[in-house]
This record gives structure tokens, C-alpha cells and sequence, in this order.
């Protein structure tokens, strides 16, 4: 009997501001925002997705967004493969699992990948996996590293209510590796 390989790839969600729809100045603040730190630039793209995003309509619009960019060749050798294992709306990320013939393929697509039910989107894909325990772990340690990059902007009443909640102690965040 054969082994299937298969590859995991993590993706998170990111929701860039809306373009200025009458005048160039109009939401000139909104951009404005991202210069200023790292955390508010973090809190600026990292929002909870709707509920109607959800495993089925990512997996729907890859399969679609691989259907418009590498035809029915590509749409065929992705095929039933392609499926999110994982996907939480609080923290906007996921895992896919595909063959690992057709990783390249799925991550391409996940990175022109801009409209998903109407909302203008970037998806990144920080890490590929062989297997989903490393891909949970990355996950894990990556928005640990985040929350605690994020909490730097909250009064010391809010940071006592976010470790209550999240239980996190008081980490370096640079102690925590970048991948």
C-alpha cells in the first residue's frame, strides 16, 4: 500500500482598509496608521472574519481562483486533494492540506487570492508543513508573538483583563522566534 504525502499550508486573512471611494484625502488616516508602528499596523489588517467566511467558502474560492489562473489542468490535478483542515474566524487564519505535487500550486492561488464574499482580502502563507502538528505549532507561537506585540498598545486595566483571558504571562516577545 502507498503512503499519500501531503503538504499543510497555514494562511491567515488580512483585511486591507477600504480604498477612498469620492476623495484622495478621504480616508487618508486609515493609511496613515501603518507607519506609525508595528502594532497598529497589526491591528489595523488582523480583524475576526465575518461568519460567512468559513471553511467551505475558502476552499470554493481557491478552487475557483485555481480554475481562473491555471485552467482545467490545474483545477484537475488539485482536484479532491484540497481541503482547510482548520479555519478560525477570531484569529482569521487556517490550514490546507493538498497533495504535495500541487503545494505551489494552492499557495499561488491563495496569494491571488483578493475578494472573498465580497470582501477585498490579502492572503498571506507564512508556513508549509508535512505535517499539521508543526503547522499548529507554528500557529501558536505565532500569534502568541503577536498578541503580546498587540497588547503593548492597551492601559494597564485592559493588559491585566487581556492575561486573565488569555493567560499568557508577561513573555519577551523577542524571546519568541520570527519564521
Amino acid at each position: 500500500m502507498v503512503r499519500l504525502k501531503q503538504r499543510y499550508i497555514f494562511f491567515d486573512i488580512l483585511y486591507p482598509p477600504a480604498p477612498p471611494e469620492s476623495s484622495r484625502d478621504k480616508n487618508r488616516d486609515d493609511f496613515y496608521g501603518f507607519s506609525e508602528s508595528q502594532s497598529s499596523a497589526l491591528l489595523s489588517l488582523h480583524k475576526a472574519s465575518p461568519s460567512t467566511i468559513n471553511p467551505k467558502t475558502i476552499t470554493q474560492t481557491t478552487r475557483k481562483v485555481i480554475e481562473d489562473h491555471f485552467g482545467d489542468v490545474g483545477a484537475g490535478t488539485v482536484g479532491l486533494s484540497l481541503t482547510v483542515k482548520y479555519f478560525s474566524n477570531k484569529t482569521s487564519s487556517g490550514i490546507i492540506r493538498c497533495s504535495r505535487q500541487n503545494h505551489e500550486m494552492v499557495v499561488a492561488a491563495l496569494s491571488l487570492m483578493n475578494n472573498i464574499q465580497g470582501m477585498n482580502v490579502i492572503v498571506r502563507c507564512p508556513h508549509i508543513s508535512g505535517t499539521i502538528r508543526k503547522c499548529q505549532d507554528f500557529s501558536i507561537r505565532r500569534n502568541k508573538k503577536m498578541l503580546l506585540l498587540m497588547k503593548d498598545k492597551l492601559n494597564s486595566a485592559e493588559q491585566a483583563a487581556f492575561y486573565s483571558n488569555f493567560q499568557i504571562e508577561n513573555d519577551n516577545p523577542s524571546e519568541i522566534p520570527d519564521y
